[in-house]
């Protein structure tokens, strides 16, 4: 065998054999492909009915374009008819009708070149080009009428599916009489911009999923990934939606059209939409953008101010909540930047912190900020640490720290919160060392778990038990998804008893601890069980447990057990 010199690419005759493969040929195809097809013939609307041939349930679409003249190239796969203008503009490939392949189909149709009506039958197995077609007179004297033997099942959603088909379709759509709501693709945009062929809506605080149909090409909704731009605390979150009115060189992959060409038109159309977001928020005025879009904004030529400067006011963790819960917007007031500490951290500075006993109000850091002069220029707190005296002894805690087992919880001669500050981004060294006194200190120790957990009171301080277990649930309790198959609720009711009884036993003493520890269970498990009205007198000690519970008039008399 001798190589070719050259060769070129061809369609092979055996496509024509595998058409009904190309297409899923599901009823949103055949709605999609039939309006394009209407539409670029021209019509002003399109009707779809439901009949019955011989016992079939039939579909009937109907325009009132322009018909068709050329019933070969109709019926040709990859050749589509249409005219120069329209294949320029809309790029059709010549498949669309063969999402039809593989059913019964009647078409109907006016040739204007001829002046007659035309109509053709094809079977189910006359897609192949095996058998030829015969073409037969028809009174058909304006558009075209296509008939579809459709399967019992698709009845039910029947209805839906052509609403959906029409809903951003640019002509008017009858169904069974009725006329088809529509709606206008950009509806509910909060701008509109005219861009090469294309209308951009600019939305704002709208859901965005990736998923989602982004590009309308005259009713055939496709995904397609767009820039999507968020403001920084606000709750602004700018997205895109693009309706196609005369864009050639942006295209649907064929055949199915599902999803659009990447090439460099999709490219240029992402920049404009990136610079129609950022020129919407310019026409808004103040914005919360990070330094870095800002940046980008700058780059595509659109003149922004700087972010609007105001923080979230700064909360203290909970172990059980790692994220952050921002408190109201701190503005015109002196601030100062807190990092992000752990909770225990956070929890046992937070009085000292909120109190502005350091002159500022603190607030969150919020990186994406760096950059802009407002943010750089405010003083912040690099980290937070605190130092426990005890029996003439000094020890430390902070982030990535642990308190020796050895060291027993309990009162201690001082605790210390230090905070160093820092005057601003462009210095690393500290312009002052403030040191103010803690009455109680938590040091979980990286842990969850109670006895895991070092617990300080500062001598002389007025620290009631509740508020110390509560600090201590704040410090270390988290949800342990694996404990036992227990519920939250029982997790949580379990570590603040165990709270209530550390916190007792710390600042009560044992004998008081206990006590209350009884007096504990009993409200909780026995006081719901005597009748309103009537008293209970309880004597127990470890093996006997005496009983009198007192009638409610001084005629009855009382049960003992």
């Amino acid at each position: 065998m001798t190589l070719p010199t050259e060769i070129r690419p061809r369609v092979g005759e055996q496509l024509i054999t595998k058409v009904s493969r190309l297409f899923n040929g599901t009823i949103a195809d055949i709605l999609n492909e039939l309006f394009q097809n209407a539409r670029r013939a021209g019509a002003t609307s399109v009707d779809v009915d439901l009949g019955d041939v011989d016992g079939q349930p039939t579909l009937y679409i109907t325009d009132d374009g322009r018909g068709i003249d050329d019933l070969t190239s109709f019926v040709t796969l990859g050749r589509s008819g249409w005219s120069e203008d329209i294949a320029r503009r809309e790029d059709p490939a010549g498949m669309g009708v063969f999402s039809l392949a593989g059913r019964r189909v009647t078409v109907r149709s006016f040739s204007q070149a001829a002046n007659a009506g035309w109509s053709v039958t094809i079977p189910e197995d006359g897609w192949q080009g095996e058998v030829p077609l015969v073409v037969e007179s028809s009174s058909m004297r304006k558009g075209t009428q296509i008939a579809i033997a459709i399967p019992g099942e698709w009845l039910p959603t029947l209805q839906s599916q052509v609403e959906a088909a029409a809903k951003h379709f640019p002509l008017a759509v009858g169904f069974r009489g009725e006329n088809v709501p529509r709606e206008d693709f950009l509806a509910g945009a909060h701008r509109i911009e005219k861009w090469n062929g294309c209308r951009i809506g600019i939305y704002r605080n709208v859901y965005d999923i990736p998923s989602a149909s982004r590009i309308n090409f005259h009713g055939v909704k496709v995904p397609c990934r767009m820039p999507c731009i968020a403001e920084i605390d606000a709750g602004d979150k700018w997205s895109a939606r693009i309706d196609i009115v005369d864009a050639p060189s942006l295209q649907l992959v064929l055949p199915a059209r599902k999803e659009i060409v990447q090439n460099a038109a999709l490219d240029t159309l992402r920049l404009a939409v990136q610079t129609a977001i950022y020129r919407t928020i310019a026409i808004k005025g103040e914005h919360r953008l990070s330094f870095r879009d800002w940046q980008r904004a700058a780059e595509l030529g659109i003149d922004l101010p700087e972010a609007s400067a105001w923080l979230c006011e700064w909360r203290p963790r909970t172990a059980d909540n790692a994220g952050r819960n921002d408190g109201p917007r701190v503005e015109a007031v002196p601030m100062i930047l807190i990092p992000d500490h752990e909770a225990d951290i956070e929890q046992c500075a937070a009085k000292v912190l909120t109190e502005e006993a350091i002159g500022y109000r603190p607030v969150f850091v919020q990186d994406d900020f760096s950059g802009y002069e407002w943010y750089d220029s405010l003083p912040r707190i690099p980290g937070l640490s605190f130092r426990i005296e005890k029996d003439g002894r000094h020890f430390d805690y902070a982030d990535g720290e642990a308190i020796f087992d050895h060291i027993k919880s309990g009162h201690v001669t001082a605790i210390t919160l230090y905070l160093p500050i820092v005057r601003c981004a462009e210095f690393d060294e500290p312009i002052a060392l403030l040191g103010l006194p803690v009455d109680m200190l938590v040091c979980a120790n990286g842990s969850s778990r109670l006895e895991e957990s070092h617990v300080f009171v500062r001598e002389g301080a007025a620290v009631e038990p509740p508020a110390l277990a509560q600090l201590m649930e704040d410090c270390c309790w988290v949800y342990d998804e694996d404990g036992d198959n227990d519920s939250w609720d029982t997790q949580h009711r379990d570590f603040e008893r165990d709270a209530r009884h550390f916190a007792n036993r710390l600042l009560l003493g044992s004998e008081e601890a206990l006590l209350e520890q009884i007096r504990s269970a009993f409200s909780e498990d026995v006081q719901w069980l005597i009748p309103k009205g009537r008293a209970l007198t309880l004597q127990a000690d470890s093996g006997k447990v005496e009983l009198l519970l007192a009638a409610n008039d001084p005629g009855a008399g009382t049960a003992a057990a």
